[in-house]
Order: C-alpha cells, then sequence, then structure tokens
C-alpha cells in the first residue's frame, strides 16, 4: 500500500509539467474568430521548424497569436495583419510568400530545374547511339586466321 500511494504522488507531481492552458479567446462576432483561426494558420511560426503558430506551443506563437488576436479586435484587415507579421518577422514568417526580388529564387527555380530536366531527357532519349558496332565480316575472318 505504502509504494501504491507512492506512485500516485509522483503521478500527481508529473502530470501538472504537461498541462498546458487552454487560450479561451472572446470575439465579438463569429466572424473575427474564423478570421483568426484562418490566420493563425496562415502564419509560420519563427521558433518551430514549418509549423503554424496555430499549431505550435512555443513562448513566442502563443505571443504571435496573442498579438493576431489584438490586430483582429483592433478591425485590422487580414493584409494589415499579414504586412505587421512580415515587417517584423521577414518574408519567412508567412506560408505564401510574396514574389519580390529576395523571393525570385524561391518562386522560378523549381521551374528552371524542370525545364533543365526536360530538355536533358528529351536530348537522352533523341540521340540513340548504336549499342554494338557491327564488324564487317571479311575482316572478322581476316582477324580469326
Amino acid at each position: 500500500m505504502r509504494y501504491f500511494i507512492q506512485f500516485l504522488l509522483l503521478l500527481t507531481l508529473i502530470n501538472p509539467i504537461y498541462a498546458e492552458s487552454i487560450e479561451a479567446n472572446t470575439f465579438v462576432n463569429a466572424q473575427q474568430e474564423r478570421r483568426y483561426r484562418a490566420l493563425i494558420d496562415e502564419i509560420r511560426c519563427p521558433v518551430c521548424q514549418g509549423q503554424s503558430i496555430g499549431g505550435s506551443n512555443a513562448g513566442l506563437a502563443k505571443d504571435l497569436r496573442e498579438k493576431v488576436r489584438a490586430l483582429i479586435l483592433s478591425d485590422k484587415t487580414n493584409d494589415d495583419i499579414r504586412a505587421f507579421m512580415v515587417a517584423r518577422y521577414g518574408d519567412f514568417v508567412v506560408f505564401k510568400p510574396p514574389v519580390n526580388k529576395s523571393t525570385y529564387l524561391l518562386w522560378f527555380l523549381p521551374f528552371v530545374f524542370l525545364a533543365f530536366g526536360l530538355f536533358f531527357l528529351v536530348r537522352f532519349f533523341r540521340v540513340k547511339k548504336p549499342l554494338v558496332e557491327t564488324i564487317d565480316t571479311t575482316k572478322a575472318k581476316e582477324l580469326l586466321k
């Protein structure tokens, strides 16, 4: 019985470590909440690897979610909120970066690689080299003598 009580005490000490607080966000209407949900899924967490701020439990992600909520409540548009985040954290923070001088390679390099790949593929199949050179039979007979 003593070990069972110690086990239960140990469980009560370990359990709060994994507990996360539930965010209770209040909005004026349902449209604001839908905008909030859409925006937190569009904005990338600067700390996490490829996660949105909606799916991350990092401290910075929580702060960014709160900032998005505050901007929505202050009647900012979605473009204003994205522009604020990009100005603060760079183009990396949005999952769909804009097309500008710093992102040309990101947008157009895959098409360049595709064009080179197709060019070399067509060139490979168009140029047909004979696999075995044909030898003149008279020369072959002379060589065998």
